[in-house]
């Protein structure tokens, strides 16, 4: 697959920007993840603590065996694995002495669940006045809906942009991707990065709180003010977008489907140039683009004709001739032969033991002189139960004590070990 086929086993990460940083991961599913595995990308050692039967995810799709699943997969990579049993002595034991030494913590349960699990904030600060501790919900660890069970969908329904995506007069339509989660991962990323930082200014770690219905209210941002200016709600358009015209798909003679985007009215000029319908600038319906927005459907049936006379092909070459800002739609198969996407590494290729080779978004992020990458493939449950419990101060004894007992899995253990 060309340049996009960069394989990884696992890199050294002494000189990555988050090298030294300790991150205690219970979170599950998407957002939490997602974002602990970019933090490990960039040079974090994260141990994610899973129950002794993994986390539930694990057995969402079992494409790659039982208990292996693709979703957990993709979401799960540069951290090792430690299968614990938090409700027993010796789970919480081993808990307590990995958070002494943490840097971060990451939980994603509903409020109740923290708490009966005892890991809030306020019952794990005592250990660790370094600690940043992470909390991820749904809606909030507080409010009317906080006790409610949460996920994706119903929080890209709650925050509006369910409301906003679908064709006009048609059904609500989901993002296709778990667009709430990992935004989610994304301000998970964000808020670690600064709390370290304040760690470093004020000497010590503080609670940090994020959840999936503010980050879709946040992907509000420049419809909440045009609403307030215009007190007229924003509908769906489809591909098009409530506050410029044309910015949507046209399709070509061959039924193949290309995105025109004309930001401003210089490109607007352009299109015309491009189209041959130097009518259509001038015309005073259609001279700026608040014009263009008013007499949207009249527009886009007159572009919708001509663009119809001609390839999508065609029509991208003459209008990236012209400098108007376009572009091919691609389905998901298209996207891993896309030459930017090859160029840019957008993918890459961890090897597994068992399984091979697979693929997973990159690093979206690009340091000239700390570059980080997935490093080493999702962890099998409890893979890494002994080293971690080695490090924490456990003796080889203590340890196979704990798995005896069922405290902790390990992996590499298929059978109950014998204490010399």
């Amino acid at each position: 697959m060309g340049s996009a086929d960069v394989r990884v086993r696992g890199t050294e990460t002494s000189h990555l920007p988050l090298a030294g940083i300790r991150i205690v991961d219970l979170s599950q599913i998407g957002a939490g993840p997602y974002g602990t595995s970019m933090l490990g990308d960039l040079g974090a050692d994260v141990i994610k603590i899973e129950p002794l039967e993994g986390e539930s995810f694990r057995h969402i799709d079992n494409l790659f065996g039982e208990g292996d699943s693709a979703y957990f997969y993709g979401v799960n990579r540069s951290k090792r694995s430690l299968a614990l049993d938090l409700h027993s002595e010796g789970g919480r034991r081993v808990l307590e002495r990995l958070l002494a030494d943490a840097d971060v913590m990451v939980v994603a349960f509903r409020p109740d669940a923290v708490r009966r699990l005892g890991i809030r904030y306020e019952d794990v600060a005592g250990l660790n006045d370094q600690l940043i501790y992470c909390s991820i919900t749904a809606f909030g660890e507080d409010g009317p809906r906080a006790h409610q069970p949460g996920m994706d969908i119903l929080a890209q329904g709650m925050g509006g942009i369910m409301g906003l995506t679908g064709e006009a007069g048609g059904a609500p339509v989901k993002v296709g991707v778990p667009i709430a989660d990992f935004a989610g991962s994304f301000l998970l990323g964000f808020a670690v990065s600064a709390a370290l930082r304040g760690r470093d200014l004020n000497g010590v770690g503080q609670k940090v709180t994020i959840n999936l219905l503010d980050g879709q209210v946040a992907n509000l941002a420049n419809i909440l003010t045009h609403y307030d200016r215009t007190k007229i709600p924003v509908r769906p358009h489809g591909g098009g977008h409530a506050q410029l015209v044309p910015y949507q798909p046209f399709r070509g003679s061959d039924g193949r489907y290309f995105i025109v985007a004309c930001l401003n009215d210089r490109f607007w000029q352009r299109l015309g140039a491009a189209v041959e319908r130097h009518d259509l600038v001038a015309d005073n319906r259609f001279r700026t683009n608040p014009d263009r927005v008013r007499n949207r459907s009249e527009l886009i049936r007159m572009l919708e004709k001509i663009f119809a006379t001609l390839p999508a092909s065609e029509w991208l070459e003459l209008l990236d001739e012209k400098g108007v800002p376009c572009g091919p739609i691609h389905r998901l198969e298209d996207v891993f032969n896309d030459p930017q996407v090859q160029h840019n590494e957008s993918i890459i290729w961890l090897e597994h033991p068992e399984h091979g080779s697979y693929p997973v978004p990159n690093l979206p992020i690009r340091f000239e002189q700390t570059p980080g990458r997935p490093r080493g493939y999702a962890p099998r449950l409890g893979e890494h139960s002994l080293e971690i419990l080695a490090e924490a101060g456990f003796t080889d004894e203590e340890a196979v004590e704990l798995i005896r007992s069922g405290d902790v899995r390990s992996f590499s253990v298929t059978a109950p070990p014998v204490v010399p």
